[in-house]
């Protein structure tokens, strides 16, 4: 029915720049359509890059987050209007550094701020004091709220877009709101119901094993070398972050977004999402200084909503995807994709740091091949 050829050829060619591991997961009505593999887990190209193959998906996590928080806006436990300090009172009395120095902020940091990035925080976690609860290894996510509502804030929360530790204390929110770890509360209401059992904050001794080799990339050489496999994100053992700290496999991640772009119900009947909800997710919500901010990335024809980028102009971003379509990559180069229009997901899944290529050039044209096979 559908022809991938190209995106098959495409993929296993990636290993001639330097990747050394892809694979590629793509649903449609929440059936997959789609899924491949190439490269190997192990520096010594010995063991296949796999469906039992984990990788830390960094950023990518961010995305799991919003949709599992964004269940408490559809159950009126939260709302997107609610000031951060309802839930976590240490932001009440937040910072921001000025021309003139640290003030009080004047502006009240909203929840919806977290959600799009507009909140103000920075993504300073090699501080000291950081450094030094990361080598105590007991600091808790709830704890960690503290020590982000103490660093000074970048600007007036909701006035300007900054890449930060938003996620992670929408985690800490939901902390309070459920009164369980994010972890086991993730596993509660999405892992469980879904039938996943390779995403988790924290690997078992068995999960290590499945660990694939992570590498970063020299984009003057075209190539990759293996490097070491620490999560920065991670704290602690009792920290889970939710804006960087998760390991997943190919299809357990799958099957959460696959959910999502099919109007929030998953193939095996559990709804994850109302229609109304995702149709709130698919609307930019930067202010204008903010697109800007975020237009750095780059990213043009999109804007950032209630769950990462947002398409909004197809004329800027020369994407064959929807209007609406929605999602985000990782800092090891794991890309997602949400497109409830045409009822499509697609995870790309590699272990490569520092390729700025990637998301340039490879998750453009993996986007674009998946669309010319459907279509």
């Amino acid at each position: 029915m559908y022809d991938f050829s190209k995106l098959t050829a495409y993929i296993d060619s990636l290993k001639n720049i330097g990747i050394p591991l892809s694979g590629i997961e793509v649903k449609k009505e929440n059936k997959v359509i789609y899924r491949h593999f190439s490269g190997f887990r192990d520096k010594e190209h010995t063991v296949p890059f796999d469906d039992e193959s984990l990788c830390a998906i960094y950023s990518a996590t961010k995305v799991i987050t919003c949709i599992a928080l964004m269940r408490l806006v559809e159950e009126g436990k939260i709302s997107l209007d609610d000031p951060v300090s309802k839930y976590l009172p240490e932001f009440a009395d937040v910072k921001v550094q000025t021309a003139d120095g640290i003030k009080k902020a004047e502006k009240v940091m909203t929840i919806e701020h977290l959600f799009t990035m507009q909140g103000g925080l920075g993504y300073d976690i090699w501080t000291k004091q950081c450094c030094d609860l990361r080598a105590e290894n007991k600091i808790t996510t709830r704890e960690f709220m503290k020590v982000i509502a103490d660093m000074p804030l970048y600007f007036e929360p909701g006035t300007d877009y900054r890449y930060s530790l938003c996620h992670d204390v929408l985690a800490g929110i939901a902390e309070v709101v459920t009164g369980k770890q994010y972890g086991e509360w993730l596993d509660e209401v999405l892992f469980r119901p879904l039938g996943i059992t390779h995403m988790t904050f924290h690997l078992t001794g068995d999960q290590k094993k499945l660990l694939s080799t992570q590498y970063t990339y020299n984009v003057s050489k075209a190539k990759a070398s293996a490097t070491d496999n620490n999560l920065d994100y991670c704290m602690s053992d009792n920290y889970d972050s939710g804006g960087a700290g998760l390991y997943s496999n190919l299809s357990d991640y799958s099957k959460i977004i696959g959910a999502v772009a099919n109007g929030g119900v998953a193939e095996n009947g559990y709804r994850v999402l109302k229609p109304e909800t995702i149709k709130m997710m698919q609307v930019g919500r930067l202010c204008e200084k903010s697109l800007e901010s975020f237009m750095h990335m780059p990213r043009y024809g999109y804007s950032w909503g209630l769950c990462g980028r947002v398409h909004t102009n197809p004329a800027l971003s020369l994407s064959s995807s929807s209007i609406g379509e929605f999602g985000w990559d990782g800092a090891a180069a794991a890309y997602v994709l949400m497109d409830p229009a045409e009822k499509l997901s697609i995870f790309y899944l590699t272990y490569v740091r520092g390729a700025a290529y990637i998301y340039d050039m490879v998750h453009p044209r993996i986007r674009e091949l998946t669309y010319e096979a459907i279509k």
